[in-house]
């Protein structure tokens, strides 16, 4: 009879015998009757295309976010920077 050593997170050690275990086999066979059972995406070319257009339009979209929070940062600090220089020189009011 076939003997496995299963340690634990613990450290404790169990044996398993090939009575207790179970097979590979087994274990793929069930993982490829559940991909086999699992609900397919479609696969027609409409769909794929839409599917391609979403993610290239949200793409888009975070581009242009990050572009605008960039401006809009760049926007604040030269202000900052102009309000500062003011302070700094009155002469210049």
């Amino acid at each position: 009879m076939a003997c496995h050593l299963i340690r634990r997170h613990s450290g404790h050690v169990d044996r398993l015998t090939a009575s207790d275990s179970f097979s590979h086999e087994t274990v793929f066979a069930d993982l490829r009757l559940a991909a086999m059972k699992r609900e397919r995406e479609p696969s027609s070319k409409a769909y794929r295309q839409d599917r391609f257009e979403n993610t290239e339009r949200a793409a888009k979209e975070t581009i242009e976010a990050e572009q605008r929070a960039r401006r809009e940062k760049t926007k604040r600090l030269k202000e900052l920077r102009l309000s500062q220089q003011g302070a700094k020189d009155p002469a210049t009011k």
